[in-house]
């Protein structure tokens, strides 16, 4: 004999591949904390960059741009209304002096 005697059958633990079976997750993403406590603390908490500095390399001073906007559109709001102003008045004229010659001209007849 060379092996082992042989009554039976040789069985092999075999268990087919499920068509139901999944790979295995990956592990899941720490969650943040979101508790009231927290939430309310979170716009304290993160630090404000400071400014770019402005575009010239010469002069690094910081600038805030969005006072700049905002006193230039004031200016240009302020020249505007200048101008309708004036012509508003220079209509308001115009118009009186029509009432006027319309005025003397239902006079003289």
């Amino acid at each position: 004999m060379y092996g082992a005697p042989v009554t039976q059958p040789m069985d092999v633990p075999y268990s087919p591949p499920s068509q139901f079976s999944q790979a295995p997750l990956p592990e899941m993403a720490e969650i943040k904390d979101a508790s009231t406590g927290t939430l309310r603390l979170e716009g304290t908490l993160a630090k404000r960059l400071p400014n770019m500095p402005s575009g010239d390399l010469d002069d690094l001073s910081f600038s805030n741009s969005k006072q700049v906007e905002a006193a230039k559109l004031m200016n240009d709001m302020r020249y505007v209304y200048n101008i309708s102003r004036q012509q508003a008045s220079r209509s308001k004229a115009i118009s009186k002096a029509k009432g006027r010659q319309a005025q003397r001209a239902a006079e003289r007849r």
